[in-house]
Parts: structure tokens; C-alpha cells; sequence
């Protein structure tokens, strides 16, 4: 059932591919604990990737966060009184310049009858971190996060992959239909969110029903933190090609993000990606509340999220 291969870059990066039926293969590297690239199949048998990601030679030059374990701290948030790096001045971003996305973490693989676990771990003088990642015959792949900490330290890791099923980052999104189970948002003010108490969803930005996002023009795109109520977090659909993710969680918050502008990096063949290329389903704590994300040795992290993918219309 399950296929495994293996491409070595410089002795240090490993891409790890784990293949089911010839209808789902997903590529995991070591840099960053990432997932760099999920092909799935269609109704219609054709088998595409839907993450978008810049070209491996660029990832691996340029470490994007695209499809990386984003940590420690992913997000934005006021340095204060803390010694959190000023990364992007005056606030810490996405884990500061040596963030959890550019190291290159320990891998081990474990094969079983129904399951392959790919785990990668890291660890430094205040923690101890493993991601590991499962992909079962049911189609899911599980994303579990633990950090045991030896000292007090700032937590809220999240994984940063692109969604598109139309299997072409240069088709927009703006064709999908999606769905999240919330209708209460965190304020932002200059990118940071500045109140923990939410507020209710406005309009154009609830998605409680499956809505199509050809209107993402309209508000320029989402960017924006939603408060889950609940582990069924949201859907993402094709209309046609009937490709589906399911998507779960045990943290209390998500970050959509519709690639509202143009990135330099997010190219092929010198032609942009463009604008609502892709969609992010960042599972976290909301950002800049550090009293919320303070764990020790008494208080350990652990999240667990979990993508199923399933064809609607299809045979799966």
C-alpha cells in the first residue's frame, strides 16, 4: 500500500516521499520539518499537486516558510520587556531569524501495516521538540507538536503550507468552496492582534457555511485570526474536480491567509504566482498574547491537527 523514496540534497537536507495507491504522495523534508509538496488524485484520476511552494531549488536557497513548521513563536508580536528577537523591528516574527522553519531537524521513519510516521525532533538548552507527522490508508496525514521544556519558554508553533486544488498555482483559489467553523474573529491593528476577547465575523469574512471565494476580491483577500469552537474546523473543496481536505484541531484558533499579494519567491519560469494562489489553514494560539503561550516543565505543549483528503464524487 504505502511506497517509500528518498532524495539526498548536500549530505544534511533529506526529502522524504511517501506514496498510497498512486492517489496520494506527499514529500516531507527534514529542513524545517516541512511538507514540501502533496499530490493528489481527481475524480478524474489526474494526480496534482495542491500545495504551492516555490521551486525546490528556491526553497532550499531561500527557506520560505511554505509548507515548515513555523516556531517557536509563529505570528507577530510586541517584544516589550522580553529578550524575543526584534527580527522584523519593532516586533518578533515567525520565530525570528533563526526560526524553527530554517533548521535542519533530526528524522526518523517508522513504517506500519496501516501507517507511516515520519518524526522529526530538535532540540535546544530550553526544549526538547518533535513533529511528527502520520499518514494512514484513510487518507490522513495527523500533525502532532510536542515541546517538553526545561525552562519557561514561548510556544505556538503552526505548519505554513499553501493549499490550491486546482493542481496549478497559477489557477486562483477564487473557484474553491470553503468552510470554517467560526463567527468570531481577533482584532488587528498594523498586523497584530490587539484585544483577547474576539468579535463577532463581519459578513464578507464568514465562511460558517460552504461559500464559494470568487468574492476574495472584494475585502482583498482574508487575513485574519478565527476562534474554532470546535475540533471540525473547516473544509476546503473543488466544485469539479472533487478534490476535498478536511481539516481538525485541537488549538483554539486558525489563521487563513489567501496569498492576498504577489511574493517574489513563488515563481516558475520567471512568472509570478499570483494573487489568491494558494490558502493557509494555520492551526495556533492567537498570536501576540505571550501569557497564553508560556509553557514550562510542568506544562508541556502538545497539538494535534489533522488533514483528511477525499474526493467528493469520486471513489475514495
Amino acid at each position: 500500500m504505502f511506497q517509500l523514496s528518498y532524495d539526498h540534497i548536500d549530505k544534511s537536507v533529506i526529502f522524504t516521499k511517501v506514496s498510497i495507491k498512486k492517489e496520494l504522495e506527499v514529500t516531507f523534508s527534514n529542513l524545517g520539518a516541512s511538507i514540501f509538496n502533496i499530490s493528489f488524485s481527481d475524480n478524474r484520476s489526474n494526480l496534482e499537486n495542491i500545495l504551492v511552494a516555490p521551486p525546490k531549488d528556491i526553497w532550499l536557497n531561500n527557506k520560505t516558510f511554505a509548507g515548515s513548521i513555523v516556531g517557536p513563536l509563529a505570528g507577530r508580536y510586541e517584544v516589550g520587556k522580553t529578550t524575543l528577537e526584534r527580527n522584523r523591528p519593532p516586533i518578533h516574527f515567525h520565530g525570528g531569524s533563526n526560526g524553527w522553519d530554517k533548521l535542519i531537524w533530526k528524522q526518523s521513519v517508522t513504517e506500519n501495516n496501516d501507517s507511516i510516521t515520519i518524526s522529526f525532533c530538535h532540540s535546544t538548552s530550553d526544549y526538547v521538540a518533535s513533529v511528527i507527522y502520520s499518514i494512514d490508508s484513510g487518507y490522513n496525514i495527523i500533525m502532532e507538536i510536542l515541546v517538553n521544556p526545561t525552562a519557561e519558554t514561548y510556544l505556538n508553533p503552526t505548519n505554513h503550507m499553501y493549499f490550491n486544488l486546482n493542481g496549478s498555482a497559477f489557477q486562483p483559489i477564487t473557484n474553491h468552496l470553503f468552510q470554517i467553523n467560526s463567527d468570531l474573529l481577533f482584532h488587528e491593528k498594523n498586523g497584530l492582534i490587539q484585544s483577547t476577547v474576539p468579535f463577532p465575523v463581519p459578513s464578507q469574512l464568514n465562511f460558517q457555511s460552504l461559500n464559494d471565494l470568487s468574492t476574495l476580491a472584494n475585502f482583498e483577500g482574508i487575513n485574519h485570526t478565527y476562534q474554532l469552537h470546535n475540533e471540525q474546523a473547516g473544509i476546503l473543496r473543488h466544485p469539479t474536480n472533487g478534490r476535498q481536505i478536511t481539516f481538525t484541531t485541537t488549538l483554539p484558533s486558525v489563521v487563513i491567509y489567501t496569498f492576498n499579494t504577489t511574493q517574489e519567491t513563488f515563481a516558475s519560469d520567471h512568472q509570478l504566482y499570483p494573487i489568491y494562489s494558494g490558502i493557509t489553514f494555520e492551526t495556533q494560539y492567537p498570536a501576540n498574547q505571550l501569557e497564553r503561550v508560556t509553557f514550562g516543565p510542568k506544562k508541556p505543549y502538545h497539538s494535534k491537527t489533522t488533514y483528511n483528503f477525499s474526493i467528493i464524487g469520486g471513489g475514495k
